[in-house]
């Protein structure tokens, strides 16, 4: 549970539902309390109600994260009701779940009531943001049949399962990476032990924590999710769950196991049994410097502490591409899928990032091609939707079919106010003619707010004639005039053209990103600073 992350519709064809103007909020509004650990049995009552839980439907996971995402619940037709107050708007984090018998008949008027006590303390501008997240299947059944009025359904990331026996013995061509990475932390760290985690080893944990989040925010410098959150600000909100599991841990009768090399902590772990046949692990911190000690430590959690279990269930990846790459790369047998429900479609572009992550392969930059003049007839402006299909003409010339962009994601990246979508528009005959076109998305960090150049395609017949370097250049210019003093790319490792056109424009490279295409080709990670000097490179 860390806020929803991917708001990309689940069904393109489904009919649009009106928006359904809200009721009055009564006089009186029930009144909401912080998840303490005296609700336990109240949450595990309404859990019990699943036939699959998910990993957000667990007690554990809503006192971990309830300072941290501003949790409070309340009973409401006799349905347990958890709503979220970050990120400046009231969400319910969960759908409500029964906590009576016979309470299923009261569903559509307990979500009735959820929105108008959303909606009152949701600003009219940001109405639409009231919505209910991290729905499973079963539930969203429940809610479809219930519900009076039609709520749009989108998809949210869903949970990776792996077959727990594949996880200890981590065998096959499919994870012959992860079997070397921990048989090589065992032969070079000959003095492991294992034990669960004690009060004399918190102190440990949490200095072993720290040092996980800072040196991740340095590595991962500037990157976001898909709703364009920096991941510095999900590790923040991480670490305050961390600390609040540790701290509760024997409380609520989690399971545990730290890893030592030579009495250093290099490595713990939390879980619980999630079903009698699925267990789930919640946090996984591992020392930055000790290579192989994240496999280690994964392999031996689920052969020491589920002995009898036939699934491991690990969570979903917050929508961000590194995490999403590291859960898919332990190949799992399957996703539970989870949703998110709201009554007016999201305008906003989320999810794109992962779709489109490949639309720098082929970027059709010249390097050395000079910054248009005015005496060149081509003009930089905003793009409006009525470009969006000259846009995919363009993207068709560029990309391959799977790299492009479709329409659909061109008329909300242009209304996203997140996104900055610049065209170059030549006139000819008396029309204005698109040539390209640039996408930057803004991101949002604890202190600071980060740029990315997203997308840049340039016309077959346009190229050469300096249009790339220029729409890069704008975009640039536009952040800075934004006060956005960070700019970020990435770009595979074997496009020189483009690596070279950055690097005159002021950027440096700042990660390598392992096998971050989809044909195992590394991606460079790439940073400017000071967006005002571009002028003079």
């Amino acid at each position: 549970m860390k806020r929803s992350t991917h708001r990309t519709d689940r069904d393109d064809d489904r009919p649009t539902p009106g928006r359904v103007t809200p009721a009055q909020p009564p006089s009186t509004l029930p009144a909401r309390s912080p998840v303490t650990l005296a609700d336990e049995a109240l949450f595990r009552r309404a859990f019990a109600s699943l036939r699959e839980p998910i990993s957000d439907t667990t007690f554990a996971i809503c006192l971990g994260w309830c300072e941290a995402l501003e949790l409070s619940y309340c009973i409401i037709e006799d349905h347990l009701c958890l709503f979220s107050a970050a990120d400046g708007d009231l969400t319910l984090m969960l759908p409500p779940l029964p906590v009576a018998d016979n309470a299923d008949d009261k569903l559509g008027a307990c979500i009735e009531q959820c929105f108008v006590i959303m909606d009152a303390e949701n600003t009219p501008e940001r109405i639409e943001h009231s919505r209910i997240e991290y729905v499973p299947d079963e539930v969203l059944i429940k809610i479809q049949n219930a519900m009076p009025m039609k709520l749009s359904t989108t998809a949210m990331p869903g949970d990776y399962i792996y077959p727990r026996q594949a996880m200890v013995e981590l065998a096959g061509g499919d994870l012959k990476g992860k079997r070397k990475m921990r048989n090589r932390f065992e032969r070079e760290n000959p003095e492991i032990t294992v034990a669960p985690i004690t009060p004399a080893d918190l102190d440990d944990c949490r200095a072993l924590l720290k040092r996980w989040r800072t040196t991740a925010d340095e590595r991962h410098e500037g990157e976001a999710n898909e709703r364009l959150i920096g991941t510095d600000v999900l590790r923040k909100r991480d670490e305050g769950f961390t600390l609040c599991l540790l701290e509760h841990m024997h409380t609520l009768k989690l399971e545990s196991m730290l890893v030592r090399s030579g009495g250093r902590l290099v490595a713990f772990t939390l879980g619980e049994r999630l079903t009698p046949d699925q267990a789930v692990i919640y946090v996984e911190k591992t020392d930055p410097d000790a290579d192989g000690a994240p496999q280690f430590i994964f392999s031996k959690f689920c052969e020491v502490n589920f002995p009898d279990v036939s699934e491991i269930n690990v969570g979903d990846d917050w929508g961000i591409e590194s995490l999403r790459y590291t859960k898919t790369s332990y190949r799992p047998s399957r996703m539970i899928p989870k949703a998110m429900l709201s009554r007016v479609p999201v305008p906003e572009v989320l999810g794109v990032e992962h779709n489109m992550l490949r639309t720098l392969r082929t970027v059709p930059i010249d390097p050395n091609a000079p910054l248009l003049t005015p005496s060149s007839g081509v003009t930089i402006r905003h793009a409006v939707k009525s470009d969006a299909d000259m846009l995919v003409e363009i993207e068709a010339s560029a990309f391959i079919e799977d790299d492009r962009f479709s329409a659909r994601q061109i008329k909300r990246l242009i209304e996203n106010p997140r996104a900055i979508v610049l065209v170059a528009e030549e006139q000819a005959d008396g029309e204005g003619r698109i040539l390209g076109w640039a996408v930057a998305l803004i991101r949002h960090h604890r202190r600071w707010r980060s740029g990315r150049v997203y997308g840049v395609a340039v016309a077959h017949p346009a190229k050469g004639r300096g249009i790339g370097r220029t729409l890069v250049t704008t975009l640039i210019q536009r952040l800075q005039d934004a006060n956005i003093n960070r700019v970020y790319l990435e770009v595979r490792a074997d496009n020189t053209p483009a690596m070279t056109l950055y690097e005159s424009l002021g950027f440096e490279p700042i990660a390598i990103l392992a096998d971050y295409y989809a044909d195992d080709i590394h991606g460079i990670r790439m940073r400017l600073i000071k967006p005002g000097e571009i002028g003079s490179a």
